[in-house]
Formats: structure tokens, C-alpha cells, sequence
């Protein structure tokens, strides 16, 4: 079930933001349009997506969000500021009728901010390399070529993986953290890189605390592995878990960056955006 601020905290969030933004282009000598943005978003059925769509519901900045999904999404059905795109499940499967039907809600609704947190979430070492790469990459891949076809579209946000190599042994383990596992989220990086896209963020959570791609056991055990791994191994914080409300509340306002080139956010960047006086 949808949930919703009240006023009280939608005006906080909305001068929260405000100053986050302010703070943004004073850092970088940049300013940043800040109303009136449309959102494309792919991937809003899985649990970060929903999260996602939330933060950008609540967000001032965001005027309106586009979802490209095979079946309604119920939490949205009352959020005025959601449009749904419904695809049949043969055609959101289809890399070039995805890339198609992205163009076409892109251009139709002006939109110039993407996002996509689409993958195959759970149980990936049970799938063959070729399914895993045909969601994760080609999906991916075709979504984005579609936002750059719009024309219209200037700034990508992609949920990804800490640990992302295109360069990993693709014949290792398929599960979360294993060689093919983050082979197939480097070579998603890179097809969308490929996109040309002006601005690109590759989203990079370890442990994300409340998706329900992660065990519930694994959250009640991660404050004593990471204070077993501190002492013994200096776990670096890229390691860090993170909530994924507060991993959506960076990702909402990675978007809004739309500095020119690459970038990568693991657990460090991600924190100074949506904590920035820790």
C-alpha cells in the first residue's frame, strides 16, 4: 500500500531538497533546473523501484514520473503524478519493441530523466548466463538507446552492484556477489555507457536493508559481520549496507546532478547526498 507525507513533511522534504540542490551548485559552479522535471522510469515493480518512485513522487523537483512496466503497479494507482505505460509481457522482453515504446513515452512526455533499477533481483544462480544477460544487459541496453533516441533525455540513473566488472570470470557463480553475477552487472554498465547519454550515475549498493531481494536473516546478521569484519578484514564502507529508502533518496538527487560524463556512487557518495551532516 501506498504511503503518503503529510503536509508538514512534504513541506520539509520539500526545503530539504532546496537546500541540497542549492549546496550541489555551489560545489560543482552549476545550476540545475529544479521544477518541472519528468522522470522515465523502468524496473518500478521490483521493491527498489517502488522506493524509487516514491522518492520522486515526494520530490519538489519532479513534476512527473513515467513507468514502462508489463502489469499495474497498485501503489501508484492513486499518486497523480504517476503515468503507467503498460507493455505485454512479449513486448517489455523484446529489446528493440522495449526501445521503441521508451522512445515514444520519452518524446510524448518530454521526458529528460531516466532511471532503471530493472534486474533479475533473486534467485540469479539458478538461471543460465544467457537469461541473466538478457534482463539485466539487453533490457538495459535497450531502454537506454531508447532515451538517447528520444533525444530528450539528459540524465541516467542505474541501480547496479558494488563489486560491477566487465571484466569478471562470466563461468563463476551467478549468485549475488559471485564472478558472473558482477561480470553481468559490468557489462550492463557498459551497455548503457554505450548509450551516450550526457550524464550517467551507476548506482553501486552492497547490502540494500529492506529489499526484499535480501534475505531477512542476512539484515539481523549484517551489524555483527560488519563489526567482525572491521576488526579482522578493514571492510572498506563501499561494503556498507544501506537502506533503500535512503538508497533512493540518492538516487532521486543523483539525478539531479546532470554533470557531463560518468560517475559512480557505492556507499560513501550515495550517504553524502542523502546525509550530508552526518
Amino acid at each position: 500500500m501506498a504511503t503518503y507525507q503529510t503536509e508538514r513533511e512534504q513541506l520539509t522534504t520539500r526545503n530539504n531538497e532546496k537546500i541540497r540542490i542549492e549546496e550541489l551548485n555551489m560545489a560543482t559552479g552549476t545550476e540545475r533546473k529544479t521544477t518541472g522535471i519528468t522522470a522515465v522510469v523502468l524496473g518500478a515493480s521490483g521493491s527498489s523501484g517502488k522506493n524509487l518512485c516514491m522518492k520522486l513522487a515526494e520530490s519538489p523537483s519532479y513534476e512527473s514520473i513515467v513507468t514502462i512496466n508489463r502489469r499495474e503497479l497498485h501503489f501508484a494507482k492513486d499518486m497523480k503524478k504517476i503515468k503507467q505505460i503498460l507493455l505485454s509481457s512479449e513486448d517489455i522482453r523484446n529489446p528493440s519493441k522495449l526501445r521503441e515504446a521508451t522512445q515514444k513515452a520519452c518524446i510524448d512526455a518530454r521526458a529528460t530523466h531516466a532511471f532503471s533499477t530493472l534486474g533479475i533481483g533473486t534467485k540469479t544462480g539458478s538461471v543460465t548466463l544467457d537469461q541473466h544477460r538478457a534482463i539485466d544487459v539487453e533490457l538495459n541496453r535497450a531502454f537506454a538507446l531508447g532515451c538517447a533516441d528520444s533525444k530528450t533525455v539528459r540524465s541516467f540513473v542505474l541501480l547496479s552492484s558494488v563489486g560491477a566488472d566487465p571484466t569478471a570470470d562470466e563461468n563463476g557463480f551467478g549468485t549475488a556477489g559471485g564472478a558472473r553475477y558482477l561480470r553481468v552487472k559490468g557489462d550492463m554498465e557498459e551497455a548503457v555507457k554505450s548509450s551516450k547519454i550526457n550524464s550517467v550515475y551507476l548506482i553501486r549498493p552492497a547490502m540494500i536493508k529492506g529489499s526484499r531481494n535480501t534475505p531477512g536473516i542476512l539484515e539481523c546478521m549484517e551489524p555483527c559481520c560488519w563489526f567482525a569484519c572491521c576488526l579482522c578484514l578493514c571492510l572498506p564502507s563501499r561494503f556498507h549496507s544501506i537502506r533503500i529508502e535512503d538508497m533512493a533518496r540518492a538516487m532521486t538527487l543523483a539525478g539531479l546532478m546532470e554533470k557531463k560524463g560518468v560517475f559512480v556512487l557505492e556507499y560513501d557518495e550515495m550517504k553524502a547526498l542523502f546525509d550530508p551532516n552526518p
